[in-house]
């Protein structure tokens, strides 16, 4: 599957996760234009930190594809609000997990990958809620001071249980995308355990 590709940065888009950005780059509008005709999904990827000690200023292009992730996350576009400059804003909600088999520069004036969707693999879905119930408990704890209580906005799905957390707990680059990159759905809280002060002995 041919996905256009719409890389802005550090951050993770997660399943369900709604993302609201602007849009005002030529090459992006087009690509917004293309989204818009066809109905297609397009990709987000994570711009994983450079490492200094492997940048190359002589082939900047190269250098960030190479810190592109290759896992992300379906964007579906929900929302365009266009502006009287041509620029846009925008809503879009994560679908499924996708894997970057390559990456095309010359196609069009965005990147285009060609990707594989990445389902998660099956785990126990008494532990998995044994282990949501825990993330649950210590992340209403954490997030209180900032938000208040937010239990009420909680989703009752699982997968999206989890985005929720790691949205609100504002995980981004090496840290959302090792959530993202999870396996299963219990190795994802198993992750976000660690970022809400779950004891170690209380997973056991």
């Amino acid at each position: 599957m041919e996905l256009p590709l719409f890389p802005i940065g550090e951050l993770v888009l997660l399943p369900g996760m709604a993302l609201p950005l602007h849009v005002f780059e030529p090459r992006y509008r087009e690509l917004l234009g293309r989204v818009r005709t066809s109905g297609e999904a397009f990709g987000i990827p994570c711009v994983l930190p450079s490492d200094e000690k492997t940048v190359d200023t002589k082939n900047s292009s190269l250098e960030i594809e190479a810190r592109i992730a290759r896992v992300g996350t379906l964007a579906h576009l929900t929302h365009v609000d266009y502006l009287p400059d041509g620029t846009a804003n925008i809503v879009v909600v994560g679908g499924e997990r996708y894997e970057i088999v390559s990456i095309d520069h010359d196609k069009f004036p965005y990147a285009t990958a060609e990707v594989r969707t990445l389902p998660l693999e099956p785990s126990d879905p008494q532990w998995v809620q044994a282990m949501a119930k825990k993330v649950l408990d210590r992340f209403l704890i954490k997030i209180q001071p900032r938000f208040g209580d937010v239990s009420k906005d909680v989703p009752e799905d699982m997968l999206l249980k989890a985005s929720f957390v790691a949205a609100n707990l504002r995980l981004g680059g090496l840290e959302g995308q090792r959530i993202l990159e999870s396996k299963t759905l219990l190795e994802r809280f198993e992750i976000l355990s660690e970022f809400v002060g779950v004891e170690q002995r209380t997973l056991n």
